[in-house]
């Protein structure tokens, strides 16, 4: 199981690709970047951002678990607001393979990252429509 969190905002670039882009699609460079300087206040360790064929992602610790932080967007396509559009930050907890054959340490709902996560998101005024998805069992 995963949790995703979206929201949206026109801050970030979700319209002109980089050379530095996997994919022409891979948006969200600028707000994983945000995101990892900004976890540390939220008691989140994050690590260095890293670039994926879908997006970007990159590894993250609290209240003692490891997690892998995907991070990816979506213009609305509004050619008045290019940037404008919709943000997904996913979450998948690092277990071991034990842990998955067993069904023990699934992400859940009440971890400290999402809720620390939301908190920083929470915080900015230009950010809407922030909800959850739950995806998985």
């Amino acid at each position: 199981m995963h949790y995703d969190i979206l929201f949206q905002t026109s801050r970030f670039n979700l319209s002109e690709p980089k050379t530095y882009f996997i994919n022409e699609c891979c948006f969200g460079d600028d707000l994983a970047k945000w995101l990892v300087s900004k976890l540390p206040e939220v008691g989140v360790q994050p690590d260095e951002p890293y670039r994926e064929d879908w997006g970007w992602e990159f590894h993250a610790r609290a209240g003692g678990c490891r997690y892998y932080v995907g991070v990816g967007g979506l213009s609305d396509g509004d050619p008045a607001d290019r940037n404008r559009g919709e943000f997904r930050i996913m979450f998948t907890k690092r277990r071991t393979v034990w842990d998955r054959l067993l069904g023990r340490k699934k992400l859940r709902p009440n971890e400290a990252i999402l809720k620390a996560v939301e908190t920083l998101l929470a915080r900015e005024l230009d950010f809407t429509k922030i909800h959850r998805e739950q995806l998985g069992r």
